[in-house]
């Protein structure tokens, strides 16, 4: 059990999202315990989280006594030593940086300002406790989906190596299983040759096909459109997606549509 010391009354992103971070990323159970800015005792503590008047990247992390520009957010996601491996993660620690270090702050509806709109009027009573657990809460399960969707890009990688070109024609790619993130591999940029990926969706027992992006994450395609077919099961008025009753459908609409 690691205990950390953090302050009390009003909380803010880089505390909350160190303790997060903490959580996730360490094996040990944590207890948080939120004292007064004033404590000068911190002996029965392993961390020191935003508090205490010290900075050592050990045990004490007050940003307050770093001149590196970052929270206690950020000098925690470098004690845990993953940035490398969480580069999505890493922006957003970087965003909180600049949030509480004054440098840009955050919108109404950005991360930072949605974790302080957790605190209560009454910053010391058992309900700001409370809300402290549940702004923790919430930047957990913001940081998860963020590590599961940074797993699964990587296993998207897999995938496409062993996908293959769909009957023969190298400008569609065929996916060996079907992954979200196949865009971030096959798009104008980095593969301007597949014009069209394709897909087997085993449980609705059609055939999907989505156009490559211009870049990852645009809404531009980097082709022309798919054309309307009253044939087709489904095809998307923007003409990025379309679905076949079957394989054999799907290679007669791509025929029209793809050249």
């Amino acid at each position: 059990m690691l205990t950390i010391a953090t302050h009390n009354k009003m909380f803010h992103a880089d505390e909350v999202t160190a303790v997060a971070l903490l959580k996730i990323f360490l094996e040990e159970a944590i207890e948080v315990k939120r004292v007064d800015h004033q404590t000068e005792d911190f002996s029965a503590y392993d961390l020191v989280l935003d508090i205490g008047k010290k900075y050592d990247g050990i045990k004490y992390f007050d940003h307050h006594q770093n001149k590196g520009g970052k929270s206690s957010a950020g000098l925690i996601w470098d004690y845990l030593g993953v940035s490398s491996r969480y580069p999505r993660i890493s922006k957003l620690i970087h965003l909180v940086d600049m949030n509480d270090t004054g440098v840009q702050k955050a919108g109404d509806f950005e991360y930072a300002s949605l974790i302080k709109a957790f605190n209560t009027k009454t910053l010391l009573s058992n309900e700001q406790e409370i809300q402290f657990e549940r702004a923790v809460e919430f930047a957990m399960t913001m940081i998860n989906a963020m590590v599961i969707n940074q797993e699964e890009v990587e296993k998207a990688k897999d995938i496409i190596k062993n996908s293959y070109y769909f009957q023969g024609n190298p400008k569609i790619l065929e996916l060996e299983t079907f992954t979200p993130h196949w865009s971030s591999y096959i798009n104008g940029r980095t593969q301007p040759n597949i014009k069209a990926v394709v897909w087997e969706d085993v449980e609705e027992h059609t055939w999907k096909v989505k156009l490559p992006p211009k870049v990852p994450g645009s809404f531009e395609l980097s082709t022309k459109p798919l054309v309307q077919d009253p044939s087709m099961v489904f095809v998307h008025t923007s003409g990025h997606f379309a679905v076949a009753r079957d394989e054999a459908q799907m290679a007669s609409f791509l025929s029209k549509c793809i050249h």
